[in-house]
């Protein structure tokens, strides 16, 4: 049954079929398969197994291991695992220098499936997909259209429509698989070592061999571990597949040279055969398999009788354990087979060294204090996989097979090099994703909070708090360590550089807080000299100020009322030692006097480096070419929406209105789609002449219920309840430098005073001395008007 285009057929050509997908092919090459439309095919499909309508040609126990192997957590684990957290991306492998790598696919990887395996074909053509190849497969003769029949399952789940070019199920005779290679990058082929040369001499020049021969395993033990358990466990792992797999055991080498205790354990082992065997289903041989295992038997006995060799044959209901004196291994006939050999720990290279190129498993049974000792020898003597008896067919996710990353296999890494002066702050060579349309309603803070965090979550930040108990933002710790990642690409951009700058980091930490521990794991990302040294709890900035001479630190990162108080502090000697040129903080601004006093100084670089959210993440960077209040939006992680102030609609040109985000990298947590962030903003049209090509926001005045003065939330809910009159909220700064925030309704200013007197946050900030309170009585008629809206809005920010 072939497969083309996402259509079966019962007949169809070869030719026509290569001439139908070779037409395609350059189109398919050119374009791109995202592993996210591959996975939520591959889990669409798995529910689809789920249902009565599935009706496909499996029992039972194969419809559940294809569920098993479609789960897409497993999937995404083993793509991260093979292939890296960020393997699309085409990125700088090193902050310091102009070297770009990423993973890519290797393009037409044409498979050759066995017939021993009859889900493993879809299995391959689904492990290929992850890394966006273009698949042809050739089924075994006996797969009589399973696999076209599951492969057309799969494609007719695919939302996205992309799939039916990137599957064909093509079923020719041995003597065309040449033709099938002619334009193959790869060819992944399954057998025997006789088939797999075949294959291989069909193959065109350059075309990468991908093979997954046959395979020896084995257990080791030492005589001390040889318990009844240990080797009942043997027994059924003999028994459990028939020896058909390559994790199989086909030996049992003893740690041993003394021909007692092998006999010992050959006569337990059959005993333990004898008990075992019975439990599991035989597979009964070939008449040719059932003559290899007669002539081998036959062959040992003959040796112990004729030529006098030690060992012993013990023989049962379709089981026989053959024990030979010695270390000439050979590969077992199978069918419950088992053969037993004396090899000490000092011999065990030596030994294996012949079939170093074929093994995989060992079974390791032995005493916990020789783990360490023989598991550096196995594996120095060329096994690739170790593990316990009774889990020795077992996997884990993301588990190498055959001592490779299938993934690495059908992929090809590719590298770009650029001069020094080209794109010299761009981290990322990749071509911006297109935005996701949503009609999700839009999602405030109340919202937000509401949400229960779900299992994956693992790392907890405060979220608000001003008003009540503070609520937590959950993050999984892929999506912490994809965030930082973006904002460490955004602190290169704005103009830290790692090869030189030595930074200090002033976010305040301590209760939850994210900044300081964001801003840690984002340079340590870029790889850069930094001192965590955190804001100080007083006013008290002069070990601060010390530190940062002593240690020449150039680079200063912090909140803008924590910079200001240490240079206003700490002036004298700052300005004396001249060595901070650069100053980046967090997305607030700072005023044009603090400004000054920074310049004064010596700091050469200020800007308001990255903006973002505790709720969100981090949103947007700035760059070297745009104005402070500027950001790019981080795409890769994040998508941005400029709605109207009045109704969801979203504003497509430069006019100001409320900016909603919806994440792109938190799949722990919570759900973060079409959230208002509480600011406004708007558009910038163009492309940036820093060279990146990610869209621009200017961030504007606040919108919403929280006013962000420092690291201080006040709530404009609980402000209205406490003043029950109309106000309008002016920000600024004052002579000094420090914000200020004036208040203006037709209450007098005593009145004022004693209303917000119980309002903890708002008064702290006032003693702390981050915030000058000024109170002024006028009538809401000569509040200030939004000259877009035509509103009264409720906070005026001028704090630049």
């Amino acid at each position: 049954m072939y497969l083309i285009n996402g259509q079966l057929h019962d007949t169809y050509s070869l030719d026509d079929a290569l001439q139908h997908l070779q037409q395609a092919l350059p189109q398919q090459l050119e374009a791109s398969l995202d592993s996210s439309t591959v996975i939520k095919t591959v889990s669409a499909f798995a529910e689809h197994l789920r249902s009565a309508n599935a009706d496909l040609p499996l029992d039972p126990e194969q419809r559940q291991a294809l569920i098993d192997f479609c789960q897409p957590e497993a999937l995404l684990y083993k793509r991260q695992r093979e292939l890296g957290a960020d393997a699309d991306s085409l990125r700088r492998i090193d902050y310091r220098q102009p070297r770009f790598e990423a993973w890519r696919p290797l393009g037409l990887v044409v498979h050759i499936t066995p017939a021993n395996a009859p889900l493993l074909a879809f299995c391959a053509v689904v492990e290929s997909l992850l890394a966006g190849n273009i698949n042809w497969l050739r089924p075994s003769r006996s797969d009589q259209g399973l696999t076209a029949q599951l492969l057309s399952a799969l494609v007719a789940c695919d939302a996205s429509g992309q799939l039916p070019g990137y599957v064909a199920v093509i079923p020719v005779s041995s003597e065309q698989t040449g033709q099938l290679c002619k334009h193959a990058n790869g060819v992944a082929a399954w057998g025997g070592e006789a088939a797999l040369q075949a294959i291989r001499q069909q193959l065109a020049p350059g075309c990468r061999w991908i093979d997954w021969g046959h395979r020896i395993s084995f257990v080791y033990l030492t005589p001390e571990a040889t318990t009844p358990e240990a080797l009942d466990a043997v027994a059924d792992e003999v028994c459990r597949l028939d020896q058909q797999a390559c994790s199989s055991p086909q030996w049992v080498l003893v740690d041993s040279d003394d021909p007692q205790v092998l006999c010992d354990i050959g006569e337990r082992l059959a005993q333990a055969l004898k008990r075992r065997a019975a439990q599991w289903p035989a597979l009964l041989p070939t008449l040719q398999e059932a003559s290899q295992i007669t002539m081998h038997t036959q062959m040992a006995s003959l040796a112990q009788s004729f030529a006098g060799q030690t060992g012993q044959v013990w023989n049962g209901s379709g089981w026989r354990v053959i024990w030979a004196h010695n270390r000439q291994l050979a590969p077992s006939p199978l069918f419950r087979s088992v053969l037993l050999h004396p090899v000490p720990m000092a011999l065990l290279t030596a030994t294996l060294q012949p079939w170093r190129n074929v093994l995989q498993s060992c079974a390791l049974v032995c005493a916990q204090p020789r783990i360490v000792e023989l598991t550096r020898t196995l594996i120095a003597a060329g096994v690739t996989r170790i593990a316990p008896i009774d889990s020795i067919h077992d996997g884990y996710e993301g588990e190498p097979h055959d001592g490779v990353y299938a993934l690495q296999r059908l992929s090809r890494r590719v590298s770009v090099s650029l001069a020094t002066a080209q794109l010299p702050r761009q981290a990322r060579l990749d071509v911006a994703p297109l935005p996701a349309k949503s009609r999700a309603p839009i999602m405030d803070k109340a919202a937000f909070i509401a949400q229960p965090v779900n299992a994956q979550a693992q790392l907890y930040f405060r979220s608000g708090g001003s008003n009540g108990t503070p609520a937590l933002a959950g993050y999984s710790y892929r999506d912490f360590d994809r965030q930082m990642r973006a904002t460490a690409d955004g602190l290169f951009a704005a103009g830290l550089d790692p090869a030189r700058d030595r930074v200090m980091n002033l976010f305040y930490c301590g209760g939850l807080y994210a900044g300081f521990l964001s801003l840690n794991k984002a340079l340590e990302c870029l790889q850069v000299t930094h001192l965590p040294m955190a804001a100080p709890a007083d006013e008290d900035y002069r070990e601060i100020a010390q530190l940062i001479i002593e240690q020449r630190v150039n680079v200063l990162v912090g909140m803008p009322g924590t910079l200001h108080r240490l240079f206003l502090n700490e002036q004298e000697r700052l300005r004396a030692y001249g060595g901070v040129e650069k100053v980046f903080m967090g997305g607030e601004h700072l005023s044009e006097q603090n400004r000054e006093l920074l310049r004064s100084c010596g700091v050469v670089l200020i800007r308001s480096a990255i903006y973002g959210s505790v709720d969100a993440g981090p949103l947007g960077h700035a760059c070297q070419a745009s104005a402070d209040g500027v950001f790019h939006l981080m795409n890769d992680i994040q998508q941005l929406e400029v709605v109207a102030f009045d109704e969801d609609v979203t504003i497509v040109d430069d006019q100001v209105g409320r900016l909603v985000v919806t994440s792109l990298a938190r799949d722990g947590g919570q759900i973060v789609e079409r959230y208002e962030l509480g600011d406004t903003g708007r558009w910038l049209p163009g492309v940036c002449a820093c060279g990146l090509q990610s869209p621009r926001f200017e961030l504007l005045q606040r919108h919403g219920t929280l006013l962000r003065i420092g690291t201080y939330f006040i709530s404009l809910s609980e402000l209205a309840t406490r003043l029950q009159v109309p106000f309008q909220l002016r920000l600024d700064h004052s002579a000094e430098g420090i914000e200020r925030l004036q208040v203006h309704s037709e209450l007098a200013a005593d009145a004022v005073r004693a209303r917000l007197a119980n309002n903890s946050t708002l008064m702290s900030a006032v003693d702390t001395g981050v915030l000058v309170l000024h109170i002024e009585q006028c009538l809401p008629v000569t509040f200030i008007q939004n000259k877009y809206s035509g509103k009264t809005p409720l906070v005026i920010d001028s704090r630049r």
